[in-house]
């Protein structure tokens, strides 16, 4: 009994102690909800066609965005600009630089993940007050989310909203043109977000600088993390001007997290800015053209490069994080930042020499066409043969390839020459088809 009660005691005194439970570091993530961002997309009549010639109404637009969808289905929100009026009703004619579209390209966009745009741009009003009254109202039908416009003068920018996982992000969109025409001079009719420089037209009736920053600063109130869609900038500048630089760090000073920029057609830079507050925003000063019909006969390697800049572009992607910090709170903040190289894919060169008959025109990620065209290439030189002796048709398939391994090689560079690569993310892998 004795030794029985020795050993327990033993026992008891080598016996492992009590698991303690894990404690979680701080920060840490609560919760974050995610953005895939993309540019302009303009309906250019080389544009309808190839949504003609891919499919009938809404399954032809689709299929131009059908090589990025996948980004956009991803994430909770995605989002592009949307440079035209979508008004059949109340068409005007299009020409050169007077845009509509079918209701077919809204439902594309949506089809393909978008569920949010801005239509605060220099061609909201082309088809007038009552086309821009009646794009509103597709929109509004589709349920796509709209940013930049509003019922009326007295709820002018007023912000959006998106919701997920329990995180609330307002949307401002803001354009600083409007092709020479103007707001209703009816209070009560619909009204876009149009914010002009002092000395410009438009400044003596449009909002101070002061009363845009109080609109981010009330928009803020109202939401977790706050975006800005800024159309601005100068068409086909590679950078920014000054004053947008101003003003881009004005509004994120007074509220905002991240700013979306547009109308330049070309890529501008990627700015990290440091608030005077301590947060952490990043300024996308122009994405460049998502889908248009611009700079359809670059050559690559016999024009200047910056003959194919406006079919350089990014889809950026961001989200905004609820991160537990302990003792010192719960914030939400800008979380994660990518950006995808992307270019515009035009075979008008290769039907003008009767090469092709089908027009095709869509915006491609870059970093995951290269690695498919290598693969190809390989496939097609897998016996280390001499391309010199190739036969004709392999001979032709060996060039197209090269030539367009290299095109999208020299283009990858000069975008990530001017945005930098610090924020470059790798595409996702498409699913595998049974």
């Amino acid at each position: 009994m004795v030794v029985a009660t020795v050993a327990l005691v033993l026992r008891a005194a080598h016996a492992p102690d009590t698991p303690t439970a894990a404690v979680t570091p701080y920060p840490h993530d609560l919760a974050q909800v995610s953005f895939t961002v993309a540019g302009d997309v303009i309906p250019h009549e080389a544009v309808r066609n190839a949504a003609a010639a891919a499919g009938e109404g809404t399954s032809g637009w689709t299929a131009l965005f059908s090589g990025v969808a996948d980004l956009f289905h991803a994430a909770d929100f995605g989002f592009v600009n949307l440079e035209t009026p979508v008004a059949p009703q109340h068409d005007h004619g299009t020409r050169a630089f007077l845009f509509d579209a079918p209701l077919a390209l809204p439902e594309a966009l949506k089809a393909s993940g978008v569920k949010i745009v801005s239509f605060a741009n220099n061609h909201a009003m082309d088809q007038g007050w009552v086309g821009f009254a009646e794009t509103r109202q597709h929109l509004r039908e589709l349920g796509l989310i709209f940013a930049g416009t509003s019922d009326g003068a007295s709820d002018a920018f007023q912000p959006v909203f998106t919701e997920a996982h329990g995180i609330r992000v307002g949307w401002l969109g803001i354009t600083r043109w409007l092709n020479g025409n103007r707001n209703p001079d009816d209070p009560a009719a619909p009204h876009v977000n149009l914010y002009a420089y002092p000395g410009e037209v438009g400044a003596a009736t449009g909002p101070t600088a002061e009363q845009i920053f109080a609109a981010i600063k009330a928009a803020r109130a109202q939401c977790d993390l706050l975006v800005v869609s800024m159309h601005w900038g100068v068409e086909y500048a590679t950078t920014p001007r000054a004053e947008d630089v101003a003003l881009a760090h004005a509004m994120l000073d007074a509220g905002a997290s991240v700013i979306v920029g547009h109308h330049p057609h070309v890529l501008q830079p990627v700015e990290t800015y440091r608030t005077q507050d301590g947060r952490n925003t990043v300024i996308f000063y122009s994405l460049g053209n998502f889908l248009s019909n611009q700079s359809r006969g670059y050559v690559d390697g016999l024009m200047p490069d910056a003959t194919g800049d406006p079919r350089d572009a990014l889809i950026a992607q961001f989200s905004a994080v609820r991160r537990d910090y302990g003792p010192a709170g719960v914030k939400v903040e800008l979380g994660h930042v990518g950006i995808l190289p992307v270019w515009g894919e035009n075979n008008r060169n290769l039907i003008a020499a009767g090469r092709a008959k089908t027009p095709v025109i869509r915006p491609v990620l870059i970093d995951r066409e290269i690695p498919r065209l290598q693969k190809e290439l390989d496939a097609l030189d897998a016996d280390g043969s001499d391309p010199a002796a190739f036969p004709a048709e392999k001979k032709k398939k060996y060039v197209e390839l090269t030539t367009q391994l290299k095109l999208l090689t020299d283009r990858r560079a000069l975008i990530l020459n001017r945005t930098g690569d610090e924020y470059l993310a790798a595409p996702p892998k498409l699913p595998v088809k049974p």
